[in-house]
């Protein structure tokens, strides 16, 4: 079982499932020592950690390699509980294994007492709406599910921050993660650490515990979290934040991401 969380300064406890499903992208391997070496990926959404309950579109599956240069994954396969994924590596370093959905904007009113959308941005709403329409709002939403995999050296750029959307960092590298030692991670919206990203950390083997073990957590004023695993496996992170955020294309923003990794033995 994980010790209790360490949320740093005055971060609060948050209750309630980010949602029904969680999706998440899962390598057989986060460390290997031999260049060139295969890994086969599964990928799934469940309402259990880690298990498949729903195959998923793997169309935009990609691998940035160590030099940031994206490569689009073609073997692919997409099974009714889950879908799976043949990918070779190549040298030396930290690869960034990610399936993400584009910025997608979704407009909700009301039209004679019903709650109706259309897929479209305030730019291109007014065009679209009918005549009638009222408390209309839009929403810019994006998700993003990801693991690293180190071959031998562990690296730093696909690591990087990008400066759009919500994004993970930490303190240790993912190749460094280890039992009985803090992890540390910052959420970062934007390119800027972010207050009240919402998320749970979960580990394998839940649907074998009568107690799942999972924790519920809030970012601080410094978007951080932390935690101390007392046992090495597979770890499942999963976030959230969304906010009033008027711009010229959206009223509100939502953000979400998955993050699978590996914590050694000692």
């Amino acid at each position: 079982m994980l010790k209790k969380a360490v949320v740093l300064l005055s971060s609060l406890l948050v209750t309630g499932s980010l949602s029904a499903h969680t999706l998440w992208v899962m390598p057989s391997h986060y460390v290997l020592s031999k260049p060139k070496s295969w890994i086969a990926v599964d990928a799934s959404a469940g309402n259990m950690t880690f298990v498949a309950d729903k195959g998923i579109a793997l169309t935009a599956l990609k691998m940035y390699q160590p030099d940031g240069s994206a490569k689009v994954i073609t073997d692919v396969y997409q099974g009714k509980r889950k879908s799976m994924a043949d990918v070779q590596l190549g040298g030396d370093g930290t690869y960034r294994l990610e399936l993400a959905n584009p910025v997608r904007f979704f407009t909700s009113y009301e039209l004679a007492g019903e709650k109706k959308r259309l897929m479209a941005n305030k730019a291109e709403r007014s065009a679209q709406l009918p005549k009638g329409a009222t408390n209309v709002e839009t929403v810019q939403m994006r998700s993003r599910n990801f693991a690293y995999i180190t071959v031998n050296a562990p690296t730093n750029t696909v690591l990087k921050l990008q400066g759009e959307g919500l994004e993970l960092s930490s303190k240790n590298h993912p190749a460094d993660a280890v039992a009985n030692e803090e992890q540390q991670f910052v959420f970062n919206l934007n390119g800027k650490p972010q207050a009240g990203v919402k998320g749970i950390l979960s580990f394998d083997g839940e649907l074998y515990r009568n107690e799942a073990g999972r924790i519920e957590f809030e970012t601080n004023s410094e978007g951080r979290f932390s935690f101390t695993p007392e046992q090495a496996g597979r770890y499942l992170i999963e976030a959230s934040y969304s906010a009033d955020m008027a711009t010229d294309v959206a009223d509100k923003v939502r953000e979400s991401i998955t993050y699978s990794f590996e914590v050694a033995l000692p």
